[in-house]
């Protein structure tokens, strides 16, 4: 059978968010002042999300579905040894692969990538208008290009995936990781984007998201497991991550827990998964703020350089894509 919902967050990894009914409490920065509580299969998915046109003609639905749940399936059992505290360095491989994932498959990532496709067009139209290579304006309508919108194929963000995913390898690569157990009296969140890293070296108010030195400089990495866990990397754990591997510590303070949970609220996109109720006024915190992309067209010579920047900003809606009946619907 075609699997037409293909969850961007896993189940397997929402399970362990859940309540003892099996629910999540999910809070939407849209509607920051309420929750409603769902069933992980219920949640996080689109239509048709990693549907790919086929050279032939028709369209592929499961291939990289597939693909996702083969590495899916070894994060439930991987994180019930992480729960007991077991040396789980001979699964360091199925780590970095379900986080790297994780940051490659969410729609903050896809959504960026179709942005950027869209504003190279424009450059390159406003390049075109600019040497005199498109045709006479319409008359009465000398400003038609400030209306011109330009919607991009969602298979074109699947495209970037693979780049993303690397991208992330060479952050992990700059860092060392521990598993961090969350002994205070309030439990971790996680989101619809639940890998975060950033430079430690700017406040909380002037922080980029995914934003670290190029040539070295310290980077901070969470990743939310489950309510008592938080897979946490810093810069500075790297020579001992490499000589005695992942770690485990314990977190007996609150302040740091909620540290971290203003940085996952932050970093959320749409949608903050919590067990239990109670976490609103910090969900309508950074409800105006997501991770986004600005874009910035620079003429160079007789071309045009777009520069690209992460930025916490507002989430706009995105042009819909008509061109094909296999791109992803919300859900």
């Amino acid at each position: 059978m075609i699997k037409k919902c293909h969850h961007y967050v896993p189940k397997a990894y929402l399970k362990f968010f859940c309540a003892e009914d099996g629910k999540l409490h999910i809070y939407l920065k849209d509607d920051p002042g309420r929750s409603f509580r769902q069933v992980p299969d219920a949640t996080a998915f689109h239509k048709h999300y990693y549907s790919q046109p086929l050279p032939e003609g028709g369209t592929n639905h499961d291939a990289l579905e597939d693909f996702f749940s083969a590495i899916e399936t070894k994060w439930p059992p991987l994180v019930e040894r992480i729960q007991r505290r077991e040396n789980v360095n001979d699964a360091l491989d199925d780590i970095f692969q379900f986080v790297s994932l994780q940051r490659a498959r969410v729609p903050a990532m896809r959504d960026a990538a179709e942005r950027m496709a869209a504003a190279t067009l424009m450059a390159t139209l406003l390049q075109l208008e600019s040497t005199g290579k498109l045709p006479p304006k319409p008359p009465g309508h000398p400003d038609i290009l400030d209306h011109v919108e330009f919607t991009i194929d969602p298979h074109h963000s699947i495209h970037s995936m693979p780049q993303l995913v690397r991208a992330m390898g060479m952050v992990l690569d700059r860092i060392g990781l521990s598993v961090l157990h969350n002994e205070t009296d309030i439990t971790f969140i996680t989101s619809d984007n639940p890998v975060v890293y950033f430079d430690p070296r700017s406040s909380e108010d002037k922080l980029l998201p995914y934003t670290i030195d190029r040539h070295g400089g310290p980077v901070v990495f969470l990743f939310p497991i489950a309510p008592r866990l938080m897979l946490y990397g810093d810069s500075s754990l790297r020579d001992g991550f490499l000589r005695d591997g992942l770690r485990h510590g314990d977190i007996e303070k609150q302040e740091l827990v909620e540290l971290m949970n203003r940085q996952t609220s932050r970093f959320a996109y749409r949608t903050v998964f919590a067990d239990r109720a109670g976490f609103e006024a910090l969900v309508r915190q950074y409800a105006h703020e997501s991770p986004i992309v600005n874009t910035t067209s620079l003429r160079h010579g007789t071309g045009t350089l777009v520069a690209h920047q992460a930025v916490f900003g507002k989430r706009e809606p995105k042009p819909k894509w008509e061109g094909s009946k296999a791109g992803p619907k919300k859900s």
